[in-house]
C-alpha cells in the first residue's frame, strides 16, 4: 500500500471538478525520481528555492574539497550521501514547499498506486463536496418566534447567586 497526502491549493475553484483537478498528491516516503535526476525533478516540482540550495550545496562542497584527486574522490561519495539522503526526504521538502505556498492537507489516499489511491480518495471526497454544495446554496430559514422571555442587554443584571440565577 502507498500512502499519499493530499493537498488542495490555496484559491479554491468554484467548481468541484475543477478543485479535484486542482490537487496535488505527495507520496510518502522514498522518490526514485530524486534520486535518479535530483536537479529535473527540483525543476518539475517547481521548487526554486531547494534548487537553489542544492546547487550552491555541491558548488561550496567542490570549492572546499579542491582539485585533488582525493578530494575528488571525497567529493563523489559525499554526494552520492547527500543525493540519497535527499531522495529519502525529497516528498517531505515538497509537502514543506506546499504548505509555505499557502496550500492545505485536506486528506490522506491510500492504494496500490497512484490510480487506486486518487480513486479511494474521490470516491468519498467528491459527494462530500457536492454534499456542501447544495447545502450552501439552500436559503436558511427565518427564524421562528419563540416564547423565550426577550434578552437582556449587556448592562442588565440577572441576580445571580453564586452559580445559579434566582428563581
Amino acid at each position: 500500500m502507498t500512502v499519499y497526502s493530499v493537498y488542495e491549493p490555496p484559491a479554491k475553484a468554484p467548481e468541484v471538478l475543477r478543485r479535484a483537478e486542482a490537487l496535488a498528491f505527495v507520496k510518502e516516503g522514498f522518490s526514485w525520481p530524486a534520486l535518479l535526476v535530483p536537479g529535473l525533478w527540483l525543476l518539475f516540482q517547481r521548487m526554486w528555492l531547494e534548487l537553489v540550495l542544492f546547487v550552491v550545496l555541491f558548488v561550496v562542497l567542490g570549492w572546499l574539497l579542491g582539485q585533488s584527486d582525493q578530494g575528488k574522490a571525497l567529493l563523489s561519495w559525499i554526494s552520492l550521501g547527500i543525493v540519497v539522503l535527499f531522495a529519502a526526504e525529497a516528498n517531505d521538502l515538497r509537502r514543506a514547499a506546499l504548505e509555505r505556498r499557502g496550500w492545505r492537507q485536506i486528506g490522506v489516499a491510500m492504494g496500490q498506486g497512484r490510480d487506486a489511491a486518487e480513486l479511494s480518495f474521490f470516491r468519498s471526497w467528491l459527494p462530500e463536496q457536492e454534499r456542501s454544495s447544495r447545502d450552501q446554496s439552500v436559503v436558511p430559514e427565518a427564524p421562528r418566534q419563540t416564547d423565550a422571555p426577550p434578552r437582556k442587554t449587556s448592562g442588565e443584571s440577572e441576580e445571580v447567586i453564586g452559580l445559579f440565577p434566582q428563581p
